[in-house]
């Protein structure tokens, strides 16, 4: 299991990577993350991620998530859950 950490109401980050929400269109990621992790920095350069405010609300409605980080690279997640 994962933990998705939350600050001020904005997601930021897991407890072992970085994270990215496709909208359906395209991928965002939190525009203030806990850590800014050199593999997200490199698909935000590339223009494969884009930056955005994301609030806790906002996790219903995205169609797929990844984690991201130097080990995993970009690791699309297409089922999870929330518990709140």
């Amino acid at each position: 299991m994962n933990i998705i950490l939350v600050k001020n109401s904005l997601i930021t980050d897991t407890t072992i990577s970085n994270l990215a929400f496709f909208t359906g269109s395209e991928w965002i990621t939190p525009k203030y993350p806990l850590l800014k992790g050199t593999k997200r920095q490199e698909l935000l350069e590339k223009g494969l991620i884009k930056k955005e405010n994301i609030h806790i609300y906002d996790l219903l409605y995205f169609k797929k998530m990844a984690m991201i980080n130097a080990i995993l690279g970009f690791k699309e997640i297409e089922e999870f859950d929330i518990i709140r």
